[in-house]
């Protein structure tokens, strides 16, 4: 009997990067800065001008308040469902990384890419729902911050990752597509 066993290296059913494709690695990373940057208070911002003279930054009352994703009445719901469908993406990316025993159709990324980035499309044409109040002595200005130009490239590089993946599904180790199998 050896006095040094032999050591055998135990396999562990844990987390595999190498099992995703370039594809889900590129969209779970654009999620994962998506929803980091949801909480970074640059997706807006409120100032306020006298009532006298417009923004020119020169006004009596003048306070910039640049604000999140999440604060309360600022954004409707279209830039939040965006990160939450980027949020369900990083989810069933990190299920397929762990090894899932059922497979996630490679269509699902691509169909929730789409649709974040429409959602954070739409929030860019609509834009904060803040508007000024005529009850009020002094105006209000809000207005879309980079964050909010970020997140509709991040929702689309999220695309971009679903698409990859759905290609390399019908693709070789060489990037050569598959041809049909021959008739019978």
């Amino acid at each position: 009997m050896p006095i040094v066993e032999q050591y055998r290296p135990v396999k562990r059913d844990g987390m595999d990067i190498k099992r995703l494709t370039h594809g889900e690695l590129s969209a779970a990373s654009a999620a994962t800065l998506l929803i980091i940057a949801s909480v970074i208070p640059l997706w807006g911002s409120v100032n306020l001008g006298d009532g006298q003279g417009g923004f020119d930054g020169e006004s009596e009352i003048d306070s910039g308040n640049s604000f999140s994703l999440w604060e309360e009445g600022v954004f409707g719901l279209l830039p939040r469902l965006a990160v939450l469908i980027g949020l369900a993406t990083l989810v069933l990316i990190l299920v397929r990384a762990a090894g899932a025993t059922r497979t996630i159709p490679s269509f699902i990324y691509l169909a929730l890419g789409v649709s974040a980035t429409l959602l954070m499309l739409m929030a860019l044409a609509v834009g904060p729902a803040v508007q000024g109040n005529a009850i009020l002595p002094f105006d209000i200005e809000v207005t879309r911050g980079p964050l909010l130009y970020a997140g509709a490239v991040l929702c689309a590089v999220i695309t971009f990752g679903g698409w990859l993946h759905l290609r390399r599904e019908d693709t070789d180790d060489f990037g050569n597509r598959s041809a049909a199998p021959p008739p019978m």
